[in-house]
């Protein structure tokens, strides 16, 4: 199992037990739910992809591609875990084209806001 699974499999748990006050104030009551993936690669396309599906249920963690997700971040599996952890700022490895972030980006606030609930 890579290392970015694993973290993000944690990741989820955590946001389950610490941050779902935030996730539901984030999904609203106008959509049912929302997606964030996460790609393995660079320019050139990815090698693994995994996602999160947020509801006001809670916070599911898959493996594989969804067909369209909300936000996607490509990158290499240091740099993914980097950013969600905070060990590296985001506009900087954007800024050097080290990360990718595509779709709906103001969705990123809310879901880092997520993010840093459940790891602190």
């Amino acid at each position: 199992m890579s290392e970015l699974k694993s973290f993000l499999e944690e990741l989820a748990q955590k946001i389950n037990e610490k941050a779902m006050k935030l996730v539901e104030e984030w999904v609203g009551d106008r959509y049912y739910g929302k997606i964030v993936e996460f790609e393995v690669g660079d320019l050139n396309g990815f090698t693994e992809a995994y996602h999160f599906v947020f509801t006001k249920k809670g916070v599911r963690f898959r493996e594989g591609e969804y067909p369209s997700p909300d936000l996607i971040y490509r990158s290499d599996a240091k740099i993914l875990r980097d950013v969600l952890t905070g060990a590296v700022r985001e506009r900087d490895v954007r800024k050097a084209w080290k990360l990718i972030v595509m779709g709906d980006a103001h969705e990123a606030v809310p879901f880092f806001r997520v993010v840093a609930a459940a790891l602190s």
